[in-house]
């Protein structure tokens, strides 16, 4: 059971759906992890722990949510996930998060798509899922919780089935 602040994080298994693991695509899931954060802290914060978890996956920091969409629509890019923050200048995790989903395939390139941010009330929330993400969790100062919640994460995300990207 998740003890840790979360406000969502669900697997969802439907009775008799079975996965010919052999013929079923999956995601890039050595690609990059991409986290989008104006507070350059954070984003160090993020890159610490990621790079702590010892994972294969480069780590891209991004600082202008303004230039996300020009980035991942590049097609050598090919995320294993997005993390981003809500509150950023100019351009709001939510703005950003809807130019993605204009664009099908930067939708798909970009699942999962998962915020961290220290908002949480009940309209946050229900806002952040009606932009079909994969995640909502609140930033953490306590850093072997942040750790934690990001092996959680990315251990879940490496056993997750999902389409392949071209």
């Amino acid at each position: 059971m998740f003890v840790i602040e979360r406000l969502m994080f669900v697997r969802y298994v439907l009775p008799g759906n079975t996965f010919a693991l052999s013929n079923h695509p999956t995601m890039k899931k050595d690609g990059p992890i991409i986290i989008i954060d104006d507070d350059e802290d954070d984003r160090l914060i993020f890159e610490e722990m990621l790079k702590s978890l010892n994972l294969p996956n480069e780590i891209i920091l991004l600082s202008d949510s303004t230039k996300v969409v020009e980035f991942i629509s590049q097609d050598h890019i090919k995320p294993f996930m997005v993390i981003s923050d809500i509150n950023m200048p100019r351009m709001n995790g939510f703005e950003m998060r809807d130019e993605i989903l204009k664009d099908p395939y930067l939708t798909e390139k970009t699942v999962p798509f998962i915020f961290f941010t220290t908002v949480g009330n009940g309209y946050t929330v229900e806002e952040a899922f009606k932009r079909s993400i994969q995640g909502y969790f609140h930033k953490t100062s306590d850093m072997h919780q942040l750790k934690d919640t990001l092996k959680e994460i990315t251990d879940y995300w490496r056993d997750a089935i999902v389409p392949e990207i071209d």
